[in-house]
């Protein structure tokens, strides 16, 4: 099980319940199938929050959603059993106005989806834009789903939208 800690919940009244922070910073744990070894594993990000695998799982995309450098960073799986990440780099950036990536999906083709403040920005497996989908409200989570798995489900600010697509969820294969 792989996850990201955010305080959105703790720093973010509206988001939460008031708290402190028990360690003091944001990352990225895993933890074995019984729940056993949890340990962070990616520590270089300001805000991780939304998190997916490309199609080989060998790859995985992390949504940092801090207001300085709002970025998605990819790192390669690696270790005997996958359980580090290595080569942590930038993959694709937002673009002004479009706010921060929260949620991301991965589709089949490797192509990484995100939420934005727009809607949803598209991007390929080298981090070139496709496009994106504009949607009135701001965007946060996203994922595929419906009979066939081409449904795309956004929650936004007040909202929920489902968009037909021609592709599904990576992780659906």
């Amino acid at each position: 099980m792989w996850f990201t800690d955010p305080a959105y919940g703790i720093t973010q009244p509206r988001e939460g319940h008031p708290g402190e922070r028990e360690y003091g910073d944001h990352w990225v744990f895993r933890c074995g199938p019984d729940g056993a070894d949890l340990r962070p594993v990616a520590t270089d990000l300001d805000e991780p929050n939304g998190l997916a695998f490309d199609p080989t799982e060998q790859v995985l995309y992390v949504a940092s959603s801090s207001g300085d450098d709002p970025v998605i960073r990819a790192y390669d799986r690696r270790g005997d059993r996958g359980d580090l990440l290595k080569n942590g780099r930038v993959f694709a950036r937002l673009e002004p106005g479009e706010g921060a990536p929260d949620g991301i999906r991965v589709d089949v083709h490797g192509n990484v989806w995100s939420s934005s403040h727009r809607g949803v920005v598209v991007f390929d497996p080298d981090g070139t834009r496709l496009g994106e989908i504009a949607v009135p409200e701001v965007t946060a989570n996203l994922c595929f789903g419906g009979d066939d798995g081409r449904t795309l489900f956004l929650a936004a600010t007040t909202s929920i939208y489902r968009i037909a697509t021609t592709t599904r969820d990576a992780a659906a294969e």
